[in-house]
Parts: C-alpha cells; structure tokens; sequence
C-alpha cells in the first residue's frame, strides 16, 4: 500500500526539478538537489529562515519545492498568515504549520493527521514546547528554540516521519 506520493498522479512530467542552485541560492547557502536527504533539507530550510525575507511556515515549504506540484508563489501565498504563530497570535508555531502543509500535499491528504500527530511530537521532543510564545520567550536570558532551529526541526521532524513510513 503506498501512503504518500511525492507528487500527485500525473504532474512528474509537468514540472522539472531544479537539479542545481544558481550561484546567488548557492552564496546564499539555498541548494535544491534531486533525492535531498533529510539533513540537507533541514539546514537549507533553515538558511532560508536566516535570509529574514519569509516566516517560519514558508521556510518550511520552500525547503520542499522541488517535491511539490505547487509554483513557489503559491506555495508563499498559502502559508503567509501562519507566521509567528498564526497571524502574529504566537499559537502553534509556524514551522510545525508549514510542516503539515507540507505533509498533507505529499500525501495527497491520505493519512495527513496521522502524520501531522508524529511531526508535532517529534518536533516537541527536538525544541521543548509547539508554542510559538513558548519557543521565543526568553529562559536564562535566551530563547528555548530560535525561529531557524525551528525550521530545521519541523524539517527533521517531518522527514523522520515520513521515512518511517517507506
């Protein structure tokens, strides 16, 4: 039984995967590769967090555009109101949001809460708490898990997950 595909039935041949990174994503630390393991994938979503020019759930989906069917201005217009924990409210953080967005296209929304319920407690046992509040306010004059860290955890959390499903 397969539970996720990387892309829905039909648009492998519609869009081409970026094999490499122009020299300006490279500067930048952003690669884009075929077959991305799940470190390279955490750290490059968390260099595009550093970048400063998007919140923590688009990070997240950037670091997955070369395994969804979706351009990349759509990607940023469906998670532009989960920054900083939805809506500025500093809910459930913003990484775990992009997370199960994430989750949800890759699984054409087969099995997504199942998924979602894993990346939630493994990004829980990573940064300490799910709380966007919780994260940033400060313990010992420093922040539990910075907005980067969080990326790279939702990141890991959800490629554990789905690696456990193959």
């Amino acid at each position: 039984m397969e539970l996720f595909r990387l892309r829905p039935r039909g648009l492998e041949t519609k869009r081409t995967v970026r094999e490499n990174a122009s020299s300006a994503e490279r500067k930048r630390g952003l690669v884009w590769k075929k077959n991305m393991i799940g470190e390279e994938r955490a750290e490059n979503g968390k260099n595009i967090k550093l970048q400063g020019r998007c919140n923590c759930a688009q990070a997240v989906i950037k670091a997955y555009q070369d395994k969804l069917s979706l351009d990349d201005e759509t990607l940023m217009k469906i998670s532009s109101g989960f920054g900083s924990g939805m809506g500025g409210m500093e809910g459930t953080c913003g990484a775990i949001s992009g997370a199960v967005i994430v989750a949800g296209l890759l699984a054409n929304g087969s099995g997504t809460g199942r998924i979602s319920r894993s990346v939630v407690s493994k990004f829980k046992e990573k940064s300490g708490a799910t709380i966007c509040r919780d994260l940033k306010t400060p313990v010992n004059g420093k922040p539990l898990c910075e907005c980067p860290q969080c990326v790279y955890n939702a990141i890991a959390a959800l490629e554990e997950t789905l690696s456990g499903m193959n």
